[in-house]
């Protein structure tokens, strides 16, 4: 019992507390969000709205290139030198989101084959929330650095809380289209980005610095490349359903996936408060012990979720209605896909930030990509909107047991390496 009280009063818990807060209101706004969404345009419709707001994902995640993550790794390091990094990597930054809006500007033209059932419209609306989002990242990767949580939280609660204040008022007006909900996320992430950072934004000047540009570069490349994978592992499933079994399966899924977001969201957000953590351990003792402590949380939240999945059809039928209980089994599927990647969470982090792994961290997410590519292509087509939670619980049984060994083989090695 001790040990469990003094695990309470880390800052570890603190921080993760006030991140905590921002994702359960974010998750919360967002989940009436996706209600009103997922009721009005029904299974097809939302299926489609899905599908962008996947690619927009999708671009956004890999055009960050793992600027952000440097940046977590850098400014705590650099005090002196913080506003060369911050310059550099906006600039950087602003330089990929151009080139994304212009990439969805050509997606635009062929709209019905990316995402059939999509306007050019519903495409250029998109490129515009991926441009949004890469700084909204980029914010809050500066906002992890400095380990300023409460502005990190205040970031996604502004984002959603205006967000659901425009489709309330596009729905009352019954105008609640795939466009206007589009439309709303624009105007939610870019009021959130000037709000949370518009101080420090006026204070970048058009300054760009070599060293700074090559130290971002060379720690982001492995990380730019891991990112291709884990972003494909996340949002690619609703891509290959809308491609291979119609909006309706893809709406279904959907349906299921936003609710289970929000461990995925609490995953993230614990994510931003160990990082810095590992970063600036020096032996093996602090990770070690920082890495049971962790295990102890991550196991708490995983039995959570266990006792939820049993309340799959109540949840489903009272968020969405009859015509959703279709999704009361991949709820539970995605319940249980998402139970080994919460511990990967504890692996990963001590791999990439403790144990500067990269290449063997880009290694296995390439693997677990091809699992998850492998199994949907094969599984869609006979399970239809069942296949990417099963997809997903094999791969994620895959890293659990990868990550896990090369830390524990990193340790050991450390030791012989110590006792010499």
């Amino acid at each position: 019992m001790k040990k469990i009280i003094s695990i309470l009063k880390t800052q570890t818990i603190k921080d993760s507390f006030v991140v905590a807060l921002g994702l359960g209101a974010s998750a919360t706004i967002g989940f009436v969000f996706t209600i009103l969404l997922a009721r009005s345009l029904g299974p097809v419709n939302f299926g489609v709205y899905s599908a962008l707001t996947a690619l927009a994902a999708i671009v956004y995640s890999l055009g960050d290139m793992g600027i952000s993550n440097s940046l977590i790794n850098f400014l705590p390091k650099k005090v002196s030198e913080r506003y060369q990094y911050l310059s550099t990597s906006f600039w950087m930054e602003f330089v990929i989101g151009c080139f994304i809006l212009s990439l969805f500007g050509i997606f635009s033209y062929f709209h019905q084959i990316i995402v059939p059932g999509s306007l050019s419209t519903d495409m250029l609306l998109t490129g515009v929330i991926s441009f949004n989002y890469l700084l909204i990242i980029y914010t809050q990767g500066i906002f992890t650095a400095g380990r300023k949580f409460w502005s990190y939280s205040a970031s996604q609660i502004l984002d959603s809380g205006i967000k659901i204040v425009i489709v309330f008022f596009i729905f009352s007006m019954g105008n609640l289209s795939i466009g206007t909900a589009l439309m709303a996320n624009i105007i939610s992430t870019l009021i959130a980005l000037l709000i949370t950072f518009g101080k420090e934004l006026y204070s970048i000047e058009f300054d760009f610095f070599k060293k700074p540009f090559w130290d971002i570069f060379h720690f982001a490349k492995w990380i730019a490349v891991s990112r291709i994978f884990t972003v494909m592992i996340s949002r690619v499933d609703i891509i290959l359903l809308n491609l291979l079994a119609g909006s309706y399966a893809a709406g279904i899924y959907s349906a299921a996936s936003r609710i289970t977001i929000l461990f995925a969201m609490m995953a993230a957000g614990l994510g931003s408060v160990i990082n810095p953590r590992f970063s600036s351990f020096d032996s093996n003792q602090k990770i070690l012990t920082y890495g049971k402590k962790l295990l102890l949380l991550v196991t708490g939240v995983a039995i959570s979720m266990i006792l939820i999945s049993f309340f799959a059809a109540p949840i489903i039928t009272l968020v969405y209605g009859p015509k959703y209980l279709e999704s009361i089994t991949v709820f539970r599927y995605l319940i249980l896909a998402m139970i080994p990647f919460l511990f990967t969470i504890i692996s990963n982090s001590t791999l990439v930030y403790a144990f500067n792994q990269l290449t063997f961290y880009t290694k296995m997410m390439a693997v677990q990509t091809t699992i998850i590519v492998v199994v949907d292509l094969l599984l869609i087509p006979r399970l239809g909107y069942n296949a990417p939670a099963i997809a997903l619980f094999v791969s994620n049984i895959f890293v659990l047991f990868a990550s896990f060994l090369k830390v524990r083989f990193l340790v050991y090695e450390k030791r012989k390496v110590v006792r010499r």
